[in-house]
């Protein structure tokens, strides 16, 4: 059986974020899906549809590396944005800002080609999806969105690196967390 698996971090929503999110909400409304608060999350590498027999495999690296860090990190959300174009947007996101979380998507990197892994070698972009833009153009400009964050949003320390999978049922898609390290233990 195949499991669809990622490794992140989860972002707690404050209440500065939560507010900012009700007001895109009110102003975007239905032209996007927008991504529960309980799902909030920073991916450190994606490992997609995964065979039962890799998840020990997956689950040690992903321990190493976070034993390898020194502990709790401190995250801001800053600068936001869209993949895709400004005229058919996919994704809405805001971007993630600490010198920690380059350490530990380092280490996940390390640990995982040390297990045989192949890791994503693109450059880590690290970013908090908002919501997903529904089909169709939207004529979308980040210019005209209100209360763009130009102060990034401080949320509370990320303590846990943890090994998600997407489960999808009736209500979307729910993200399970099949297992937890602490940072720095």
């Amino acid at each position: 059986m195949r499991r669809r698996l990622f490794a992140g971090v989860a972002v707690e929503a404050t209440d500065e974020l939560r507010r900012r999110a009700e007001e895109w909400r009110r102003a975007l409304g239905g032209r996007v899906r927008w991504v529960r608060m309980e799902n909030l999350h920073l991916t450190l590498e994606f490992f997609g549809e995964t065979e039962e027999e890799w998840i020990p495999r997956l689950e040690q690296a992903l321990a190493c590396a976070a034993r390898a860090v020194s502990g709790p990190m401190d995250l801001a959300l800053g600068k936001a944005g869209v993949y895709g174009s400004p005229r058919h947007p996919r994704v809405l996101w805001l971007g993630g800002e600490s010198a920690g979380l380059s350490e530990l998507h380092a280490r996940v990197q390390e640990a995982l080609r040390e297990a045989g892994w192949q890791p994503d070698a693109r450059p880590y972009s690290p970013h908090l999806t908002l919501g997903r833009f529904k089909a169709g153009p939207v004529a979308f400009s980040l210019d005209r969105w209100p209360s763009m964050p130009d102060a990034p949003v401080t949320c509370p320390p990320v303590q846990e690196l943890i090994l998600f999978e997407s489960v999808r049922g009736p209500a979307g898609v729910a993200y399970e967390r099949r297992n937890r390290w602490r940072l720095g233990g």
